[in-house]
């Protein structure tokens, strides 16, 4: 299951992730990598257009393990929606 807990008034941490946060002042309440506007969608978009992790990575300028742990979250959510997570 998806965890998270609220620190502050704005800012959702995703408990077993280094990397994400839902921040309303970045993106509402979509999933980013913290303390930037690149949404888990934003990766998943580039990853189908072609991009490799690496050029993920370079282009956003954000760690790899950041991008890993966007496919890892995407992962889960998918399981949840059918009922295997």
């Amino acid at each position: 299951m998806v965890s998270s807990i609220f620190v502050g008034v704005f800012t959702v941490l995703l408990r077993k992730y280094r990397w994400l946060e839902i921040a309303p002042r970045h993106r509402r309440d979509i999933p980013t990598i913290k303390n930037t506007r690149i949404t888990v969608g934003d990766i998943l978009e580039a990853l189908a257009n072609g991009w490799s992790i690496t050029e993920v990575a370079e282009n956003f300028r954000i760690p790899i393990e950041a991008v890993r742990e966007a496919l890892r979250y995407a992962l889960e959510v998918l399981n949840e929606l059918r009922g295997q997570g």
